[in-house]
């Protein structure tokens, strides 16, 4: 079987669950190409697959890492003609590589190429809903009213077009472990064709040793593990890594830290302080042994991180980004589901920090509620149901 893999090129987290799929793919004998833009390049390079590279979406950011809505908004021209050129790059790519099933990742272009291509598609796609990103709380109704009429009507235009794909599978729990609650209210236009198959996980937790054998085997003595591990765009990685950097610095010598900035495509030099206790890195490769020793995640609240952490059974300290409309519904969820703790970019301190992190560790609600969320998630296995999905759309079931 020949498969086009073509996930979202903005930030790693879409190329990063799409890597998984591909891998397991070429483990059975099958054919994977490629398609993806920005930083997803390399990515999927580093990864020994052939990539095709086509013209980048552009979306802009603010200091602080706050989504920049004007300035994105003012080059819509330029981005409406980067997504034609986009839709032709597919169209070319499809038709050299010539496969038996497309798979999209949040790719609009790719499911309107495919279907031009009369090539049937698959849609992984966990946002359904886009939501209108704000800073600060909306009180007035009016507002209200108007913020969800323009959301339910932005629904129902990309449900018209995300329908002509054969599938739509949704990488999220259905309640009431749902990540992304905010996010995944899909259109009535397209209900037959969901399939909510839990997060895309590329490293199961009983793969590997034990949490104290895996402690010892990375140099850590029996202090609780602290492991920061963030996601999103390189400019807002830069930013937050080099707070949360300094705060760390003046952590209590009763953690053991790692910070990994999430850097995949710079030099890698391990950097240690504090007598060892605290490493940073720009990329750790397998994030998923520091992931199963540590005793506590802190995540920027990507929906690929959290799932991994709600499979390890990790509690969380989430830090979202600022008027990120995905990060701080997914940081509002995992709060409300009692599985960690939620702390805003603007209240980030040495002092929030440590108390969120003293307080998300000693709660015994809050170890009990992460664990019952870790055996609810094992009841998916998201690889093994995407390839059989595939496979039955392609026709090769």
């Amino acid at each position: 079987m020949r498969v086009y893999l073509a996930p979202c090129g903005i930030a790693l987290g879409h190329a990063g669950r799409c890597i998984p799929i591909a891998k397991a793919l070429r483990s059975r004998g099958d054919r994977v190409f490629f398609s993806t833009y920005g930083e997803a390049v390399q990515f999927v390079k580093k990864a020994s697959f052939p990539v095709g590279q086509v013209p980048p979406i552009r979306v802009f950011e603010k200091e602080d890492g706050e989504f920049d809505l004007r300035r994105t908004l003012s080059i819509g021209p330029k981005n409406l003609y980067t997504f034609a050129l986009q839709v032709g790059a597919e169209l070319s790519l499809i038709e050299h590589f010539k496969p038996d099933v497309v798979v999209s990742d949040s790719r609009l272009s790719t499911v309107i190429a495919s279907r031009m291509r009369r090539i049937a598609s698959v849609l992984i796609l966990h946002q359904l809903r886009i939501m209108i990103p704000h800073k600060k709380p909306i009180i007035r109704k009016s507002k209200l009213k108007v913020k969800a009429n323009v959301e339910r009507l932005g629904l129902e235009i990309l449900g018209s077009l995300w329908k002509t794909s054969r599938v739509i599978v949704v990488p999220d729990f259905p309640p009431p472990y749902t990540i992304a609650k905010a996010n995944v209210v899909p259109s009535n236009q397209y209900l037959k064709k969901l399939r909510l198959v839990g997060p895309v996980i590329p490293r199961h937790p009983d793969d590997l040793p034990e949490q104290e054998e895996l402690k010892r085997s990375l140099g850590f003595d029996d202090r609780p593990l602290i492991f920061a591990a963030i996601s999103g765009t390189k400019a807002e990685k830069l930013m937050i890594t080099k707070t949360i950097a300094e705060i760390f610095r003046e952590f209590p010598d009763s953690y053991n830290i790692v910070l990994s900035r999430g850097l995949s495509d710079v030099p890698n030099p391990e950097t240690k302080s504090n007598g060892g206790r605290l490493r940073i890195y720009n990329w750790v490769d397998d994030r998923y042994k520091y992931l199963k020793a540590c005793d506590l995640l802190v995540t920027r609240g990507g929906h690929n991180t959290v799932g991994e952490a709600i499979y390890y059974g990790k509690p969380m300290v989430v830090i979202p980004t600022v008027a990120h409309s995905e990060h701080q519904g997914i940081a509002e969820s995992v709060e409300k589901m009692g599985i960690g703790t939620r702390i805003q970019q603007y209240d980030l301190s040495k002092e929030t920090l440590c108390r969120a992190v003293e307080e998300t560790m000693r709660s015994e609600s809050c170890l009990k509620k992460i664990r019952a969320a870790q055996r609810f998630a094992r009841r998916f296995n998201a690889v093994d149901s995407i390839l059989k999905i595939t496979r039955e759309v392609a026709g090769k079931a």
